[in-house]
């Protein structure tokens, strides 16, 4: 019997691998999760078993998931499949997984590469993306892992917005997710079906002459049940504010919303509001804000409410003696913790336990960063010991990542891990924290793993892309309350 010459190569080929299958067993480069027993590196890396973190690249387009006992990707997706043409996937929230190897959801949001360092691109560049939050899938259940959209959230509901993502923690866990966008001043709150359901819709609005924010729920149109504010409808100002620049708005009426971080304890959420140094807090039973958080040091605990009528509520803003950029709740709730930055460069920190949010007040400042260093990125332990910032500086200037001592608020420890650093998320043991740097998208470029005891650099993995954020895939929904739900 005679054979052609591909089917001798498919049979060669198929017998070499079920001989290399024979030699290599659960280290096969067939098994969906890589075995490196007897690599070199293997007792090294196996403390860090069980955790996945997800990586998105800024202006590499694709997000990863990055296996840190191998370190190996295990799967990675390129959002220019989906047609976005030079997609900026933003930041990033992961859900829960007893098994992350096996399989978890994430919710991934985008926006035009017009926004982000804007005066660092070339102008072809400012026509292109899109704003846009999508539910993600891992799946490692075959042989060949994958990464897939299950919902385009900005279609579903009618708003897209391309700032942080937060999933709700504590009474809210198992709920929500929340988006939020300082382009268009717009938080969206959602179930977390595959099918998501819009629950609320909120809009902040500035009055410079009257010095007043508005916020208000916004409603769909209740023929289509949909908003119509996808890709980049409303749009007040042409990008989100640079790092440092909050207070130069192209709109005064713009306000830079930056996030919704979830009380871990309390039935509580914080809008973050950057140009303005305030943190709307509201009340996620009924959706009613409560309170205005003014977090600048010399300023009142909170700004007064003027008026609430219908679905506005109204608060006087007289002066900003500092914008902010992030804001978040340690892992206990005993405490908010505001990161002023421009002006004053320190970090508010609120007791946050009543429940009332009208009597939270400030109990202590984090100074000593100088002019150069903006507080930017909040990190958080299991027992709330400690947390963690980033510093941000302006390039050529690195920055660094510090530990705060929450008894003393004072900080303990700080590295210099590269220019550019982000965010800061801690293991699911609790035992270390790993942060990112991204080179100002284009330089130097890594993940850090810091021992929270020792204080020592454990590992440094090369990340390239410019991550400008990541989320370590928590076990559990308690694991959620030190993951990027509380702090972003």
């Amino acid at each position: 019997m005679s054979i052609s010459r591909r089917q001798f190569i498919q049979g060669s080929l198929a017998a070499g691998m079920a001989g290399a299958a024979g030699v290599l067993g659960s280290g096969s480069a067939l098994a969906a999760r890589h075995d490196p027993l007897n690599e070199a590196q293997a007792d090294f890396f196996k403390k860090f078993d069980r955790n996945v973190v997800l990586l998105p690249s800024k202006y590499g387009g694709y997000v990863q998931a990055l296996d840190l006992a191998v370190p190996e990707t295990l799967a990675w997706y390129n959002y220019g499949l989906a047609g976005v043409n030079m997609p900026i996937p933003h930041h990033i929230a992961a859900m829960p997984s007893a098994d992350p190897y096996k399989g978890f959801d994430f919710y991934q949001t985008m926006q035009p590469p017009g926004t982000p360092y804007v005066n660092e691109n070339s102008p072809e560049w400012r026509d292109r993306g899109d704003f846009k939050m999508s539910k993600m899938r891992y799946d490692g259940s075959g042989k060949q892992n994958h990464i897939e959209v299950v919902n385009d959230i900005g279609v579903t509901t009618g708003m897209s917005l391309g700032v942080h993502v937060s999933i709700g923690v504590g009474e809210n866990a198992n709920k929500y997710v929340a988006f939020a966008d300082g382009q268009k001043d717009m938080v969206l709150i959602t179930t977390i079906d595959d099918n998501p359901k819009i629950v609320k819709a909120f809009r902040a609005d500035y009055d410079p002459v009257k010095r007043q924010l508005h916020i208000s729920h916004i409603f769909p149109d209740a023929t289509t049940g949909k908003f119509d504010y996808v890709g980049r409808k409303g749009m007040k100002t042409t990008h989100e504010a640079m790092l440092g620049e909050e207070l130069m708005p192209a709109d005064p009426t713009a306000v830079f919303v930056d996030a919704f971080t979830w009380h871990p304890t309390l039935p509580f959420g914080a809008i973050l509001i950057r140009r303005l140094g305030c943190c709307a807090i509201v009340d996620t039973r009924t959706w009613e804000v409560v309170a205005l958080l003014s977090t600048a040091k010399g300023a009142p605990d909170n700004f007064p409410l003027t008026r609430q009528q219908g679905f506005t509520w109204t608060f006087s803003v007289p002066s900003v003696l500092t914008p902010l950029h992030e804001a978040g709740f340690i892992t206990s709730g005993e405490y908010f913790c505001a990161c002023n930055n421009v002006l004053q460069n320190n970090i508010a920190i609120y007791r946050s336990t009543d429940e009332n949010p009208l009597k939270w007040k400030k109990e202590a400042f984090v100074e000593g960063f100088g002019d150069k260093y903006l507080p930017l990125h909040m990190g958080n332990v299991p027992d709330s010991r400690f947390a963690y910032f980033t510093m941000w500086a302006r390039k050529p200037n690195n920055g660094y990542i510090c530990k705060v001592d929450t008894k003393t608020w004072k900080v303990t420890a700080k590295w210099d891990t590269g220019p550019d650093p982000h965010t800061c998320d801690c293991s699911v043991d609790g035992k270390y924290m790993t942060t990112v740097y991204s080179g100002n998208q284009g330089g130097q470029s890594g993940l850090v793993i810091l021992n929270v005891e020792t204080d020592k650099i454990e590992a440094r993995i090369a990340v390239p892309g410019g991550m400008h954020d990541h989320v370590v895939v928590p076990e559990s929904w308690e694991g959620m309350k030190f993951s990027r739900s509380t702090s972003v």
